[in-house]
């Protein structure tokens, strides 16, 4: 990250005014070679974005406004390094655009952002410490891959208190005559203490819009990418605990998916591991196991990170998820609908931020 001086003189703001304020530019960048065994029963090779990190450019910034108080600003966009695209066509901040004030009170923040189950929970998942996105749970219903944030939303988040922070979020639907479609709202509290992090938080989405491509269960139909879910709600607990050069982690999410005939429920479950074994190198091994309904996917995840410089990695992965019971098609997040019971991924790639 840079700080970025913007020239004043034009403004005729004098320098002690400016120095109050700060922005700052940032951004990630990854493309790796990844080979899939199979989707819709055929193999391919292919340049896949964003496996370790999400792709994305933003500006970040505060001004000091005396006694303790500042305003605050982010804006964050997410692309596609392989070919430019943004991740949501004509929503160029799709990731982040908030303004806000922080000071001894907390912080309040207002506009377009990531809900608490994400921001608390998914950062102890094995898709964000191990570094690859294949490893988020089929059809991302818990939102743990960060793709579905609230719209017109404020948040509300305490002070530390002696390790423990609390948060409260509110996204207004803004249908006139029905308060609650389009409504979200978010609750969730994070405690550190030395090498312990603990979360737990939940969410609850009304008319959310399917993200997956098609059904990956024999018994219940979740319908296909735009179609509109009644609700889903997530409740998400995790733990990571560092051991030395060895960092321990574990997340479990349950989903309710409010259907117009039914309600079934996912429940997913992390547990992994990545160790430091040399300053450069970083191990990560990883397993998940899915339910959904009678549906089971269970996932296992080998890598390896070498850190060329405080910006740049270069990486190898792989990843192989089978299903049990009513599951008749493996589902990857990220490589694509399966043909069969089973499929396997592996990657080659190179990551750079600034």
């Amino acid at each position: 990250m840079k700080k970025v001086l913007i020239a004043m003189a034009a403004t005729g703001l004098t320098a002690g005014a400016f120095a109050q304020s700060n922005v700052t530019i940032y951004g990630s960048l990854d493309a790796s070679v990844a080979y899939v065994n199979n989707i819709g029963g055929n193999s391919v090779m292919r340049l896949d974005q964003g496996t370790t990190q999400p792709d994305r450019f933003g500006f970040k910034g505060n001004e000091d406004l005396g006694g303790g108080l500042k305003a605050t600003f982010q804006l964050e966009g997410g692309f596609a390094t392989n070919t430019g695209a943004m991740t949501s066509a004509g929503n160029l901040f799709n990731r982040m655009s908030t303004v806000g004030l922080a000071g001894n009170f907390g912080a309040v923040t207002l506009g377009h952002m990531p809900d608490l189950v994400f921001d608390y929970a998914g950062k102890l998942s094995n898709g964000y410490l191990l570094t690859n996105w294949y490893l988020f749970h089929p059809g991302n219903l818990d939102n743990l891959a960060n793709t579905f944030q609230f719209n017109d939303a404020v948040r509300y988040t305490t002070p530390d208190l002696a390790g423990l922070r609390l948060s409260g979020m509110y996204g207004f639907g803004g249908v006139a005559g029905n308060s609650s479609e389009g409504r979200n709202i978010s609750a969730g509290g994070t405690y550190t203490n030395g090498p312990l992090t603990a979360v737990l938080a939940y969410s609850k989405l009304n008319n959310r819009i399917a993200g997956y491509a098609g059904s990956f269960l024999s018994s219940v139909d979740l319908g296909t990418a735009g179609t509109s879910i009644n609700s889903l709600s997530t409740l998400a607990a995790g733990l990571s605990y560092t051991i030395g050069t060895v960092k321990l982690n574990t997340v479990y999410t349950q989903t309710k998916i409010d259907l117009t005939s039914m309600s079934p429920e996912q429940k997913n479950l992390d547990v992994g591991a990545a160790w430091h074994y040399t300053p450069a190198n970083a191990l990560n091994v990883g397993y998940t196991r899915s339910t959904l309904n009678d549906g089971s996917w269970n996932q296992v995840s080998l890598g390896n990170v070498y850190s060329l410089s405080k910006s740049t990695d270069v990486y190898v992965q792989a990843a192989y998820q089978r299903t049990g019971g009513d599951a008749k098609l493996a589902f990857m997040n990220g490589t694509g609908l399966s043909g069969g019971s089973s499929q396997l991924v592996t990657s080659v790639g190179i990551h750079h931020s600034f």
